[in-house]
Parts: C-alpha cells; structure tokens; sequence
C-alpha cells in the first residue's frame, strides 16, 4: 500500500507547482515582450536605411537615379523601384526574396511583411527635384541575430527559473521542517507515554500556533490521566470483588477434596477447581488491559492455548475440529490470548449446526486463528454489529452480548484484531495477533 505524501511533501510540492506556473507565465510574457521588441528594433533598422538612401535619390531628366553614397552598407539588402514599379538599384538577391521584394515594388503606404526568417519594409519616399517623381524603397534585414539573442535570453532566464524553483523548494522543506520538528518531538514523546506515565506532559513553551495546540492537548491529557486514574481504580475494587468469592469457592473445593467424596463428585469439586483457577487467570488478564500494563514482556503458544481451551470446553453435541500449526508464538500471556479465542469459539459453538472448525497458521508475518462454523450465518449488515457491546442476534438466547466486544478489545491491547470474514457458508471469525 502506497504512503500518502505527508505534510512538509504536499507544501513543497504546491510551492513548487505554484512557482513552476509562475515562472512559466514570465517566459511568456518575456518571449512576447522580446518578439515585440524584437520587431521594433528590426523596423527602426530597416527605416534608418531607407531614409538614408531615401535622402540620397536624384531626378535626373525624369528619371530616379541612386548615386553613390559611400557606404556598401547601407544599400544591402536595399532595393529602389520607380514609380512604375522598375527597379532603379538593388543587390542580387534569392528567387525567394526577389518575388516578396517585387510584390512590395508598387506600394503605396509603408509596409511590413516577415517571411521566414527575414522582415521585409518597403515605403513610399518623395525624389526631390523638378518633376515631384516617387519612388518606393524596400529593405529587408535578417532576423537571426536578433532571434539568437532573444534565445540567449531566454534560455537564461529558464536556467533562472529553475533555479528559482529548486531554491524555492529546498526554501520550502528547510522553513516547514524546522516548523513541524515541534510536532515530531511532539509525536515521538506521546509514542513513548503509556498508563505508567500519566504525568508527561509537552509544556511548550511561546505563544505560537504548535505552542497553543500543545497547551490545548496537555489540558486533554489532564482529563484522560483522570479518566484512566478513575479506571484503574474501579477495575482494582471489582477485581478484588470478584476474588472473594472465588477464593471461598476454592477453599470450599479443596475442603471438600480432602474428604473421601465418590469418584463422580471428586471429578466434579476438581472441575470447579480449574474454573476457579481459570477466572482467576481472566481477572489478572482483565485488569492488566484495564490498566493498559501486561507486565514484562511475554508470550503464548497459540495451538496450545486453543487446544487447552477447546478439551477444558464441556461435551456439546457440536463437534470442534483444532487444526494449528506448532510453534506459533504470539506476544501476549496466554490468559490474554484466551481471552480473546474464547468468546469467538464460545460464540461458534453456540450458533454452529453440527461442527467448529478452528485453524491457526501464519500469514504474511502475522498469526492468525480461523473460527469457523456452519450455522445459519449473519445478516450483512450485522457484521460489525456484533462487535456493539450488548448485541444479540435473534436467535441468541443464551450470550449476553459481551462476548465478542471483549475479545476485540483485548486483541487491541496486544495489538492484534477481530473480525468477520465471511458472513455464511461458513461464518469465520478470523483473529490477527503479532508474533512473538
């Protein structure tokens, strides 16, 4: 599964998007500023050389005629025509440029045509002299030179431009991770607490945005520390509740044991021995998730505890089949790892046709206990429903609904998980617990 970009990702990658665009929009508008410069710059040109030969024509019996005005220069690229459209001077020229320059020879109002790479001015300019003779004048200059520069220029500015969005960018991730490097020591302090450090707090200090988020969430903690205080408390008083009786039942068990009672008695005063034995087990498992503390760090054979729960289970006219592979280990006790089977295979038994089928195995890294059995099934929308605390199916005479959200809520302690995967045909309960 793919990690969604966090925080620090998204806000760089906008500002970079953002100033991507922007820089776009500005080699735009200077490629259309440096085309229209261009064009002038070339225009003013090409007028400059036409008043120049322009001042330099001469009527002579009826004629234009071009002197000599010394300079190569300013007649390249420089064509003059009469008024009748003949041409009076001009350089040799391509096939190409001599047809636009012969389509300009009879203009009657400056004119500007670009072909190719050439820009084309062609005007008409009055011959002074005794017969008021016209004459039309077109030049014609290059745009390479003035194209390769502009090209420099943007090449340049796109180097820029890039620049500016990487020094953008890096900007970006520098400013928001020193802004964020609160939050993450916020995080890596909240992932170390646990209901033996109810005093942590995150005691920011300043009078920022993070700071005043950080009074807010030590204000919180306040209230879960006396919630969880409240908690452990109450859990303690009811196990203790709890172990009075038991612990009179035991005594009066083993009293009755040291007796001579029949062979059917003695087996049934051992029987309640174990199931003294096994709500004690289930108190300490209980309290210890209640108070979110399981000790040192232990573990559980899970194709023991299964089988162990299944024989310890009374004769029923449902068959229960245990297929478990050896060797899965769980971290969790073993009264945990119980607790959290047991109502699933309580519940199976109680709604099956004629056989339970358990299976534990190992999947993609995980253990995992199968419960399934061929009873009626659930209906669709009742698969998490099962889970509410005090929900019964209509055909449930006997749970108290209390069951399977108990079993949930330990496998969460220990970091597993308690679902429905399959809703009939068979109806499976399938329970995901981390490995040892």
């Amino acid at each position: 599964m793919s990690r969604s970009p966090g925080v620090r990702g998204r806000l760089v990658l906008t500002t970079a998007l953002i100033t991507t665009g922007a820089m776009a929009l500005m080699l735009v508008v200077v490629l259309l500023a440096a085309n229209q410069l261009m064009a002038s710059q070339v225009q003013t040109a090409l007028d400059d050389r036409i008043d120049t030969v322009a001042a330099s024509l001469a009527a002579r019996q009826g004629r234009v005629e071009v002197p000599d005005v010394g300079a190569d220069t300013v007649l390249d690229g420089v064509w003059v025509f009469d008024a009748s459209g003949v041409q009076v001077s001009g350089p040799d020229a391509s096939a190409r440029t001599t047809a636009v320059v012969d389509g300009l020879a009879e203009v009657r109002q400056a004119t500007t045509l670009k072909r190719g790479e050439r820009l084309f001015r062609a005007r008409p300019v009055a011959v002074p002299g005794p017969d008021d003779l016209t004459a039309v004048v077109v030049a014609t200059e290059s745009l390479d030179v003035y194209e390769a520069s502009r090209d420099i220029l943007l090449g340049a500015l796109g180097v820029a431009a890039l620049l500016v969005v990487a020094g953008t960018a890096a900007t970006t991730a520098w400013t928001v991770s020193r802004t964020l490097r609160r939050v993450g020591e916020m995080t890596e302090s909240a992932d170390e607490w646990s209901a033996h450090d109810l005093e942590a707090r995150f005691d920011l200090t300043g009078d920022d945005e993070l700071a005043r988020l950080g009074r807010t969430l030590d204000r919180l903690l306040d209230r879960v520390a006396q919630a969880i205080r409240a908690e452990q408390r109450l859990t303690g008083e009811l196990a203790h509740e709890l172990r009075t009786p038991l612990t009179a039942l035991r005594g009066e068990a083993e009293l009755a044991l040291l007796g001579t009672p029949p062979p059917d008695v003695r087996e049934r005063f051992v029987r309640v021995l174990e199931q003294v034995d096994r709500l004690n087990g289930t108190i300490t498992a209980l309290l210890e998730v209640a108070r979110h503390s399981t000790g040192s760090p232990r573990q559980a054979d899970v194709g023991e505890v299964v089988a162990a729960l299944v024989a310890a289970r009374p004769p029923a006219d449902v068959r229960t089949d245990v297929a478990a592979a050896a060797g899965l280990h769980v971290a969790a006790a073993a009264e945990l790892v119980e607790r959290i089977v047991g109502p699933v295979v309580d519940n199976a038994v109680r709604h099956a046709r004629t056989r339970v089928e358990v299976v534990v195995r190992r999947r993609a890294g995980r253990v995992v206990v199968e419960v399934s059995d061929d009873g009626a099934g659930l209906d669709a929308a009742h698969g998490e429903d099962v889970f509410r605390a005090g929900f019964r199916r209509s055909d449930d005479t006997e749970g108290a609904g209390l069951g399977l959200p108990l079993a949930r809520r330990v496998a969460a302690t220990v970091g597993g998980t308690v679902s429905v995967t399959s809703a009939h045909d068979p109806t499976t309960f399938t329970i995901d617990l981390p490995p040892a």
